[in-house]
């Protein structure tokens, strides 16, 4: 048997030449080989409404009825209507090909594509001669030539504004009539900056003027109707330039859209009398012109066949054109005029808006009717055979190409599938037209949705010829023809090529999961073949095998069959509820998953609270799960981290659902991609949430699953708004651990275990001994830093403990904290530039200064020394200096040389006592590490500046300064006394004290140490 694979029966470049989406442009053999039966409605003409009739006639039915309808007065006009690539010019052009010849008829045929007034006029005239006619041809022939399009443009611009300066406020009703006269609407065409606007490319007067010059190629646009809103000057730029009138006119244009009805209606209204004007046509010429020519056909006796393949080509000419097609033929008795018998295209919308007085004469020469070309089908008559029809005569012609059906003439056309050698598989697998042939590479369930696709929005039924040639036959044939050769047709951009109609049911994502699950080569080609050629089935096996064979889709393995989805469950009876019935969806839960199913299958919106239900349960099923110990940090309750993980599109983001706008969307650390697998996915959480249904266990597993994953980013969106990151943690104990030194509790060269207890203590019972020989800054600085430590310590511990649920910090994280205690105990400087955590900045303000603190508490120290010194060299000990002069004082109560009034004796006494227990070692100590300063290399000058300006020297420094210098004071004063004594008893005491005296001298060459 012969491989349907890949199978092309035609050539691309044939199909190409042979479709055309005119009716005017293939041969007439091409036209009556692909000629479909139409399916035609009547409807009656009701002021300015279309009525439609019981019952569908044929093209058959029509032109019999054209032919032979009786009109009272001789001049019978049946307009056909229909929207643009209805069909229209079809049925005009196989009217004209099927009128039988006779010597009683001239037929005068109006070709679409003959735009131009030349051509209207020579087609409307032809065969007919007069001086008069002559004349009229000639000035004709003038203006074609002696015009080009941009001076006709101009020319048709001025016109209108003399037509439009010519009309009366009488004309319009209500505030209109700001529009009518010299100063409405003409103004804005007689200003030159404006009219460049309306000369613009893609305008409708430039527009205009090509096509009454020039005839219309193929591949020019079609001639719009007339004026529409977006050819208003509304948009014109430096808007400045125009005159004041101009701009008031335009402000009340652009905030009245009533009034920019109007003046499109007004614009409309008066283009034919600008055309005449420019084109010598005026004063009733062309009307006079036809009359004449029916008055020579009625001479010959002849019945004129008037065929109109556009209405809208002889705009201009309108008025003129009717009158002189509707004037009775016969007047007092006797026929003056020839019959007439007119059949004219024209799009509906552009029929209902002719003006009455057209209209009504329109209507009186209907006799009571015209033929609506608009096929509107239904989902009870979907028009599959009529559809299958008119694209299997297009597929014959395109196997055939045009050089055969010109042989043939166009009647009986071989069916070229009869000779196929795939003609059997081809037809049982893609089915066949009517007249036997065959559908491929579309099927009924294709061709429909196909169809469907191309629809007018608001008419998703309509079937209109032209479009389905062009965007659906003539592209598959031509433009895939690569891909359904190559195995890889219906490609990725098929779908949006062809979007479903609202009423064809998509692939269901649960079918199209299935398919993903079996089909490991190419399960979304799978799924379009299966939505498009398959009708969307329930089950992915129904699809015919040679479907598949010629997609190049290998079978689906046959356990996909036996996991088919389930129906959904039945409604509940009125009259009980079952278990089952118990747990059926409720219509709001039914509601959210048709949405959630649309938002897949059919890319439509998501509503907001549809995702914001979704956002909910998936972003606090990752933070449920979530056990606070990788990074070990304390528990917060979801209140308290709403902040840093809302069950927004900042944490949860799903495409294509409402709610997607907020700053940081595109950093969310979940997104959801529109497609099948997360549509389930959404449906068998809200199931679940419900207690409804069955939600896929694998869906549950994959929340479970998915949250655990999600657990890094949670705890990266908590530490990042909490400021806990390591570098947060780092700069946060920098701050401890200056603020420990500050209050004398940390300094460098500490063990790891005493840093780690000092930079997490929140300082409450914190005083420093030496605080009288503190500076007043680094008091002013320790202070503040205590009154903030709290919250500083307090953000270490949350960031480093473990608490119990949501309580107080029971564990740090030691493995987290040593390296970060570690890296800041190698480097005791604040560094301003670092980011600094909120509950950090309270604590450190002041900390840029935190090196001039220490230089100038160094230099405090220094001189505290310096002063010692003076009084206790360093090598004197400080407690024989205490001995000496508790000696000195005995004595000198011997002689009356004691200090003088109770309160000095009473100071020195309590400072020798409280100098006899003060630790006399702290001077040494003090004088080592302030000598480390000076002789530390670069590299350790820090920690030597640190260490000394940190360090809790005590209270003694400050007592023993206080003794030194007191007893210095007194001792000095002794001495002069006793010097001073005449007499016996002073010159003993004299010296005694000298003695003394002499012993306190000697103590410097004593003792090596303050011991």
């Amino acid at each position: 048997m012969a491989d349907l694979r890949g199978h092309l029966c035609w050539a691309p470049e044939t199909a190409s030449a042979t479709i055309n989406t005119e009716a005017v442009n293939p041969s007439p053999a091409v036209f009556l080989a692909t000629h479909t039966p139409l399916r035609i409605r009547r409807a009656r003409i009701q002021g300015r409404s279309l009525i439609p009739m019981d019952g569908t006639a044929d093209e058959h039915a029509v032109l019999t009825d054209f032919l032979e309808r009786r009109s009272s007065t001789g001049a019978l006009l049946m307009p056909v209507v229909g929207d643009t690539g209805s069909g229209k010019s079809h049925l005009v052009r196989w009217v004209r090909e099927n009128i039988p010849a006779s010597s009683d008829r001239q037929v005068i045929y109006l070709e679409k594509t003959q735009t131009s007034l030349k051509a209207v006029v020579n087609a409307l005239l032809e065969g007919v001669d007069s001086e008069s006619l002559s004349k009229l041809r000639a000035d004709i022939d003038s203006f074609s030539s002696g015009l080009d399009e941009v001076a006709l443009a101009r020319r048709v611009i001025n016109a209108l504004n003399e037509a439009l300066a010519a009309t009366s406020p009488r004309d319009l009703s209500g505030a209109n009539r700001i529009l009518a006269g010299p100063r409405g609407l003409a103004v804005l065409l007689q200003d030159p900056h404006i009219q460049q606007y309306l000369l613009g490319p893609g305008k409708y007067v430039p527009l205009l003027a090509a096509q009454l010059l020039h005839d219309r190629d193929a591949a020019s646009p079609e001639r719009p109707a007339g004026f529409t809103v977006d050819d208003l000057p509304l948009q014109v730029r430096e808007i400045d330039k125009a005159a004041e009138v101009s701009k008031a006119l335009l402000s009340k244009l652009l905030s009245k859209p009533d009034l920019r009805t109007a003046a499109v209606d007004l614009l409309n209204q008066h283009i034919e009398t600008a055309i005449q004007s420019v084109s010598s046509l005026g004063s009733g010429r062309l009307q006079q012109a036809m009359l004449q020519v029916r008055q020579e056909y009625a001479r010959r006796g002849k019945e004129i066949i008037l065929l109109v393949e556009d209405f809208a080509l002889v705009q201009g000419v309108q008025r003129e054109l009717l009158d002189a097609l509707t004037e009775p033929a016969v007047r007092e008795g006797a026929t003056r005029y020839a019959h007439m018998r007119t059949m004219m295209a024209v799009t509906t919308g552009y029929f209902t808006d002719l003006p009455e007085t057209v209209m009504s004469r329109v209507s009186a020469a209907t006799t009571g009717y015209l033929y609506d070309l608009d096929l509107i089908f239904s989902q009870q008559d979907n028009g599959a055979d009529q559809i299958a029809s008119f694209v299997g005569r297009y597929l014959n012609a395109a196997r055939i190409g045009q050089e055969e059906l010109q042989r043939s003439g166009g009647h009986r056309v071989p069916n070229i599938c009869e000779s196929c050698p795939v003609r059997t598989p081809c037809h049982d697998s893609f089915g066949q037209s009517p007249e036997g042939h065959g559908l491929y590479p579309f099927n009924r369930h294709a061709l429909l949705r196909m169809v469907h696709s191309v629809a007018p929005a608001d008419k998703p039924w309509a079937f209109v010829p032209r479009t389905v040639l062009s965007n659906i036959v003539r592209r598959v044939l031509v433009d895939d023809a690569a891909e359904i050769s190559a195995c890889t047709f219906p490609d990725a951009g098929f779908k949006g090529r062809f979007p479903l109609g609202p009423d064809d049911p998509p692939l269901t994502s649960a079918v199209s999961e299935l398919v993903n699950s079996y089909d490991l080569i190419d399960p979304l080609r799978r799924n379009r073949v299966l939505e498009y050629w398959g009708g969307a089935p329930a089950d992915p096996a129904e699809l015919n095998p040679g479907i598949l064979e010629a997609f190049g889709l290998p079978p689906l393995p046959e356990e996909a069959s036996q996991h088919r989805p389930t129906d959904p469950e039945p409604a509940p009876s009125v009259k009980g509820k079952s278990p089952a019935a118990e747990n059926t969806p409720s219509p709001a839960l039914r509601r959210k998953l048709e949405a959630i199913e649309n938002w897949a299958t059919r890319d439509l919106p998501l509503q907001q609270t549809t995702a914001n239900e979704l956002r909910v349960l998936i972003s606090e099923t990752v933070f449920r799960r979530y056990n606070w110990s990788q990074p070990l940090m304390k528990e917060m309750g979801k209140t308290d981290s709403a902040r840093a993980w809302p069950n927004t599109s900042i944490v949860v983001s799903i495409e294509g659902a409402g709610g997607e706008g907020l700053p940081g969307t595109a950093a969310a650390p979940i997104k959801f991609k529109r497609n099948t697998l997360n549509s389930q996915f959404f449906q068998s959480l809200l199931l679940a949430r419900d207690g409804s249904g069955t939600p896929r266990s694998e869906d549950i597993r994959r929340l479970a699953r998915f949250a655990d994953t999600k657990a890094t980013d949670l705890a990266a969106r908590l530490q990042q708004n909490f400021e806990l990151s390591d570098a947060d943690l780092t700069t946060g104990f920098r701050a401890a651990l200056i603020g420990a030194a500050l209050a004398g509790k940390a300094w460098p060269g500490m063990d790891d275990a005493d840093l780690l207890s000092a930079a997490l203590h929140d300082g409450r019972d914190w005083t420093r001994s030496d605080h009288t020989i503190r500076t007043d800054q680094w008091r002013q600085l320790l202070n503040h830093h205590l009154s903030q430590r709290k919250t500083l310590v307090d953000g270490l511990r949350a960031g480093l403990g473990l608490s119990q649920g949501i309580g107080a910090v029971q564990m740090i994280d030691a493995a987290r904290a040593l390296p970060l205690l570690r890296q800041v105990a190698s480097d005791w400087t604040w560094r301003s530039q670092e980011q600094v955590p909120a509950w950090v900045k309270g604590a450190v303000m002041g900390f840029a200064t935190w090196e001039a603190r220490v230089d100038e508490q160094n230099t405090a120290l220094a001189a505290t020394l310096g002063r010692i010194r003076r009084h206790l060299p360093s090598e004197t000990s400080g407690r024989d200096s205490v001995e000496a002069v508790q000696v000195a004082l005995k004595e000198a109560d011997k002689v009356g040389l004691s200090p003088t009034g109770a309160q000095q004796r009473h100071r020195l006494d309590a400072l020798t006592a409280e100098a006899a227990k003060a630790d006399w070692q702290v001077v040494s100590a003090l004088e080592r590490d302030l000598n480390k300063i000076s002789s530390a290399d670069a590299d350790h000058a820090t920690v030597a500046r640190i260490h000394a300006a940190v360090r809790d020297r005590g209270a003694s420094l400050d007592v023993i300064e206080a003794f030194l210098t007191e007893a210095d004071q007194w001792l000095t004063t002794a001495l002069s006394d006793a010097g001073a004594r005449s007499d016996l008893a002073g010159d003993a005491a004299a010296r005694d004290v000298q003695t003394v005296l002499d012993e306190w001298a000697a103590l410097s060459e004593g003792k090596t140490d303050d011991g």
